[in-house]
């Protein structure tokens, strides 16, 4: 069977953020099957363990190492690790991320059936909550990239791959915060790219629209929400984790060399 050589990434090895469950989880394993040594990174040592299992399954070497990626010191303990014990790193996928969803005041006459899935959603946002996003959307990729840059640059190759969403560029109802951190990651993705294009080093984002997650899944059982989700997507359905891993996948091969500052809109349309 002939192949395209380009577009193999066998024998990379990857970073992967946020990687104990959800998109994160899936393309962990979607770059193992395609080859690569993989570092989970999350907090939940045991679920970073089972995606390890998971992933060894393909036949390459998978590590779990619990981590913070707000915090520093674990970033870069984490870094170092991952170096030592895979040798390299040519991926570094920033998939860490959460949402807090409510207004950022409570709104007149607002009482959506979904609330009852948020605690607090009647609260005004706090700046607990806000630093909490920022920190972990933002500041995370802040410090992965940092930490793992220099490798790459010493190297002169490394793709880097931040996981945004549409909502940098399409606002969405009672998750003002989270919209603001995936905007300023696409604009650190655009920045970082040019200062380190001449370096060898591509940095790209996948900005997607819902993706068939757990977390969706729970609030698409409501009816009314469901229906005005599917509507903003002219595919008239959401996106498959599978689809975000594939298009990491080929960020990451050498096909997309002269990609670089780039966010790539996985969305069905609703953006365009």
């Amino acid at each position: 069977m002939r192949t395209l050589p380009e577009f193999s990434i066998e024998d990379k090895s990857a970073i992967v953020t946020g990687a104990s469950r959800g998109i994160g989880r899936v393309i962990a394993l979607t770059l193992a099957e395609a080859g690569v040594d993989i570092c989970l990174v999350a907090r939940n040592r045991d679920e970073l363990l089972a995606v390890a299992a998971e992933a060894r399954s393909f036949g390459h070497k998978a590590i779990a190492i619990p981590t913070d990626v707000t915090d520093e010191a674990s970033v870069e303990a984490m870094a170092q690790t991952a170096l030592k014990e895979l040798g390299h790193v040519d991926i570094l996928v920033n998939n860490a991320g959460i949402a807090v969803v409510k207004p950022l005041i409570p709104l007149p006459g607002l009482n959506p059936s979904t609330a009852d899935n948020f605690p607090g959603f009647f609260e005004p946002y706090s700046v607990d909550e806000w630093n909490q996003v920022m920190d972990v959307n933002l500041k995370g990729a802040f410090l992965c990239t940092r930490a793992v840059g220099p490798h790459m640059l010493e190297r002169s190759a490394g793709k880097v791959i931040n996981i945004s969403s549409v909502n940098s560029e399409k606002a969405g109802r009672y998750r003002f915060t989270y919209d603001t951190s995936k905007a300023a990651l696409n604009r650190m993705t655009k920045s970082i790219a040019v200062e380190w294009a001449r370096h060898g080093v591509q940095v790209n984002a996948i900005c997607a629209a819902y993706v068939d997650t757990d977390l969706i899944r729970v609030a698409m059982e409501d009816q009314r929400l469901k229906t005005r989700i599917l509507s903003e997507i002219p595919m008239r359905r959401l996106a498959e984790a599978r689809e975000v891993g594939l298009l990491t996948a080929f960020l990451s091969s050498s096909a997309a060399d002269f990609i670089t500052g780039t966010c790539v809109f996985l969305d069905g349309g609703s953006t365009a």
